[in-house]
């Protein structure tokens, strides 16, 4: 216990060390105004987000800077996207889901609410009002290919989902909290942490091996392929977590509540705490490669309710880092090997890629086979002490021919 106290001190002390301000990235309002904003999504080049006056979802297409107003049912509370497509819980306590690309709205599921999304894969769980019983307490997972609905847990959690992998925070028999995890291709859960804390993990969100979650005011990410847990943040009374590639976006401070309240990220591979606003009124960070989108409400302080979304992008340097990479081929058949290699410039120290597919990498050049057949974006995102850049690039593979 004593060598556990001294590590978990050792780490404190570095974490605190490294928290640098954010000087490398610019910083633009992309829209003004938007009444009781109480979340963001960011997916490639689309932002969205939720307004709880008015009960409406928004997007905002970075690349022609045309807004669109998806629809008047939202619960004004969490939103996540993947792709082209966006779900969130509506204002009847039901799951719909929007697609960019077709302008279509659909209604995934009644009387579910909380869900997330990756690929073909929702996953969210059951209403609950205070007093009733948990009898119908579940997880759901909705493939969107067959429209068919798996309860997968039978309990009331709120989920996240990354390729194949499913996590929740659930209840132990010690009435204590720890995370769970299904795996969708074997069917199996089982349980990855084992906290026990007594305080529920909440806020959960997941990319690659990497599992993120509010506890107790502070942040947490677990490493599922390691099976080691590191706190992120200490006694900063830290909310709203959410991850992409390498890193990790909060807030601190009660962005329920008045105070002062900015937006922090954490660079898992090189351990160090950025903070990126220095407004006191920003909150509700999502992150995308080098874009982090926020809500911040200083040009309304005294009362906080017109909120502005607000774009962050480490990607303007000053020490000119560019993400760049190539691979022997961009297409053929499945099984598919494909050797990565890292073109950029301006002395990164830590890789991030993603191959698409659900599987990630820390190396600089990776050798990565695609199993099956479909398009896949590979994302490798680099960084340094300066800041970070993402580049994307899709590889093709077909189906392996038959004789």
């Amino acid at each position: 216990m004593k060598n556990k106290t001294l590590a978990i001190f050792v780490i404190l002390l570095i974490s605190v060390a490294l928290v640098t301000i954010a000087s490398a990235g610019t910083e633009n309002k992309l829209t003004q105004d938007e009444r009781l904003t109480l979340r963001t999504s960011i997916y490639g080049n689309y932002v969205f987000w939720t307004e709880c006056a008015g009960n409406d979802v928004h997007a905002y297409d970075l690349t022609t800077g045309n807004r669109t107003d998806i629809t008047g049912n939202s619960a004004g509370s969490n939103l996540n996207a993947y792709g082209d497509k966006v779900v969130w819980t509506s204002d009847s306590e039901a799951v719909y889901m929007y697609d960019i690309s077709t302008g279509n709205e659909t209604l995934i599921a009644s009387g579910r609410r909380i869900p997330d999304i990756y690929g073909n894969y929702i996953v969210y769980t059951n209403n609950y009002y205070y007093g009733e019983d948990h009898q119908n307490d579940g997880i759901y997972l909705y493939d969107l290919n067959t429209h068919n609905e798996t309860r997968i847990a039978a309990v009331y959690s709120f989920p996240a989902i990354y390729g194949k992998k499913v996590v929740w925070s659930q209840e132990n028999s010690s009435n204590a909290s720890d995370i769970y995890l299904y795996n969708i291709s074997t069917q199996q859960t089982g349980k990855i942490t084992t906290t026990n804390s007594s305080i529920p993990e909440s806020e959960l969100d997941i990319y690659g091996n990497i599992v993120v979650w509010t506890e107790s005011g502070n942040i947490y990410m677990h490493d599922i392929a390691s099976n080691k847990t590191t706190q992120v943040t200490s006694n900063v009374s830290a909310y709203q977590p959410a991850i992409y590639a390498n890193s990790i976006v909060y807030t601190i401070g009660d962005p329920y509540s008045g105070g002062n309240k900015d937006i922090y990220m954490y660079e898992i591979s090189a351990a160090r705490t950025t903070r990126i606003t220095n407004s006191t009124l920003a909150f509700s960070p999502s992150v995308y490669g080098d874009k982090i989108v926020y809500a911040d409400c200083r040009n309304n302080p005294e009362f906080c309710e017109g909120r502005d979304i607000y774009l962050y992008d480490l990607s303007n340097t000053s020490n000119n880092l560019v993400a760049n990479f190539t691979g022997n081929v961009s297409s053929g058949t499945a099984p598919l090997n494909v050797s990565f290699t890292d073109t950029g410039t301006g002395a990164p120290d830590a890789w991030y890629w993603d191959f698409g597919d659900g599987d990630i990498s820390n190396e600089q050049d990776p050798v990565h086979t695609y199993l099956s057949a479909g398009n896949y974006t590979v994302c490798l995102t680099v960084s340094n002490v300066n800041g970070t850049d993402s580049k994307l690039a899709t590889i093709s593979v077909k189906k392996e021919l038959q004789c």
